[in-house]
């Protein structure tokens, strides 16, 4: 057994399981870009669509949009996993890439409050919300194409994915870093947020087009097929236990995510940060991640993932009091801060998605993930920042949000024990 897994692990990858990882990254990466564009300049879309007669803080009300948006993710991810196990991967992941994208165009063009009165939060509240069941199915289906498109280095082709996740928070920080240094801040907030959300709506037209020339996976066309049994409900009555540890893991990713690329210009602002070095730091951040991802992913292809997962989890409980304590008290040097922040998250970055995959059978593997990882993510990246933001302003702490990561470093600890391949899945990889 030992030596059939290390030639499996050696087996060259063919041209087209090269090409399609490449395009399943790719997608994964642009989707975000798309969503996460919104973090960066929450405050400035928050001034432009919600006025200060609405009796609440624009900047508020912007971070609830940004939960909402995040928080009809796990519709997108039963909706459309679904859709995935019945009836094919590819299907799906061609198009919602065309639905985010039109959403993420008409965001960039959306008229503010002044000009379109209500309409405009209504609308943009809509179109976040497309985006978010779009997302919903995006992310898991990138992770399915790499786990399904061959089984050698699973968890490493994950990490790719990943990699270009990063990757594309980095196109978004540099977008944001570039605004910051070229216009002045009335200009940033008046339109220059909207450039972000016109590249990421340009670019997820083309990622439509290359989705097209996606084939279905080799895993799912042997062991499936179109006529499945009902995806939802073998999930439902057989992986309930697998769906709560997927989702417990899952909040440690989302919370790293939602806390330190849409929660912290505007924490780190109103400590009297510069926006130019928050930019800075926050890409940083992001290279440092994208880096370490690959490091960690190869690592769980190595060692139990799990055991690389859990680890994570640990030093996350143990730096997050230190960053957040450090940069409150006093000006701290961010480079240094958000350089080891990067390398912490990369720990559960690189390997929660694999281990999640790896723990369904092929049968509700899109589902599966799809519901675990949003439902994860909706609790902790769309609401972090709006949980964040209130605790600050109810306890008169500043580093109150480390009791979040705490709190959410926790749980994925513990569900890290219960984190082990699918027997089934197994069987039917050992069949191949």
């Amino acid at each position: 057994m030992l030596d059939d897994a290390l030639a499996i692990r050696h087996v060259p990858m063919t041209a087209r399981q090269r090409w399609t990882i490449l395009i399943a990254s790719s997608a994964g990466a642009l989707e975000t870009f798309d969503f996460i564009i919104y973090g960066f300049f929450a405050q400035d879309i928050g001034r432009e669509f919600f006025p200060a007669s609405v009796g609440a803080s624009a900047v508020t009300l912007s971070f609830a949009i940004f939960a909402i948006g995040h928080l009809s993710r796990p519709l997108g991810g039963i909706f459309l996993g679904r859709l995935g196990d019945k009836y094919g991967r590819r299907r799906v992941f061609a198009a919602s890439a065309m639905i985010s994208a039109v959403s993420t165009l008409l965001i960039g063009v959306l008229p503010s409050y002044q000009t379109w009165s209500v309409a405009a939060p209504t609308l943009l509240l809509l179109l976040r919300l497309t985006q978010g069941v779009c997302v919903g199915g995006e992310l898991p289906g990138a992770v399915v194409y790499a786990v399904e498109t061959t089984r050698t280095q699973p968890g490493f082709l994950c990490g790719i994915v990943f990699f270009a996740v990063n990757i594309a928070l980095l196109l978004a920080a540099s977008i944001n870093l570039c605004l910051q240094l070229t216009l002045t801040p009335a200009q940033v907030g008046t339109y220059g947020w909207r450039v972000g959300f016109l590249v990421g709506g340009v670019i997820g037209l083309l990622s439509f087009v290359l989705r097209r020339t996606l084939t279905e996976t080799d895993a799912y066309a042997r062991s499936v097929g179109v006529g499945h049994v009902e995806p939802l409900a073998e999930l439902l009555h057989r992986h309930r236990a697998t769906i709560v540890t997927g989702v417990a893991a899952t909040t440690l990713v989302g919370v790293s995510n939602g806390l330190f690329v849409a929660y912290m210009p505007a924490y780190l602002r109103q400590l009297n940060y510069t926006s130019r070095e928050i930019a800075i730091a926050q890409t940083l951040y992001v290279i440092v991640i994208a880096c370490c991802v690959l490091v960690t992913a190869k690592a769980g292809d190595l060692l139990p993932r799990r055991y690389v997962f859990r680890t994570g989890a640990v030093l996350s409980a143990l730096f997050a009091p230190c960053f957040y304590l450090s940069v409150s008290r006093d000006r701290a040097d961010l480079l240094i801060w958000f350089l080891l922040a990067g390398v912490v998250a990369s720990f559960a970055a690189g390997t929660f998605a694999c281990a999640i995959a790896e723990m369904f059978p092929i049968g509700v593997r899109f589902s599966g993930l799809g519901c675990t990882m949003n439902l994860g993510l909706a609790a902790t990246m769309g609401t972090a920042p709006l949980a964040a933001t209130i605790l600050v302003a109810k306890t008169h702490w500043n580093a109150a949000p480390a009791l979040i990561m705490v709190l959410c470093a926790g749980l994925a600890f513990v569900a890290s024990f219960a984190m082990k391949p699918s027997r089934k899945a197994r069987g039917i990889l050992a069949s191949d």
